[in-house]
C-alpha cells in the first residue's frame, strides 16, 4: 500500500514538474517552427497517466490493443485535421469603395 502510494505521488509529481515546463513555454516568443515541441511534455503527461493511473502495461492484451488503437486514430484524425488550413489559399478579393460604386452607376 506504501508503495502504491509512494509510485502515485511520484507520477503526480512528474505531472507537476512537466506543466510547469507547458505553462513556462507558454510564454516564450517561440518561432511557428519550435511550437510543436511544446508538445513533448504533453505527450510525456500522456504517457504517465497511462502507465501509473490507467496501468495499462499490467492490463491485458486486449486492453493494450485499444490503447495503441487509439493513438493511431488520433494520428489519423489530427493528421487530416490539419491538412485543411495547410492546403488553404488566400485569395486577394478586391473592395469596393464608395467612389467606385459612383463612377459605376454613371456609365
Amino acid at each position: 500500500m506504501i508503495q502504491r502510494l509512494r509510485q502515485l505521488v511520484w507520477a503526480w509529481v512528474w505531472l507537476m514538474i512537466l506543466l510547469a515546463i507547458e505553462v513556462g513555454a507558454s510564454f516564450l516568443p517561440l518561432g511557428p517552427s519550435a511550437r510543436p515541441l511544446v508538445l513533448i511534455p504533453a505527450g510525456l503527461m500522456v504517457g504517465v497517466v497511462a502507465t501509473v493511473f490507467m496501468e495499462i502495461g499490467r492490463g491485458p492484451e486486449i486492453v493494450r490493443l485499444f490503447a495503441i488503437a487509439s493513438l493511431l486514430w488520433l494520428s489519423i484524425l489530427l493528421g487530416l485535421g490539419s491538412l485543411d488550413p495547410m492546403t488553404r489559399v488566400m485569395y486577394q478579393v478586391r473592395t469596393a469603395t464608395p467612389s467606385d460604386a459612383i463612377t459605376s452607376a454613371a456609365h
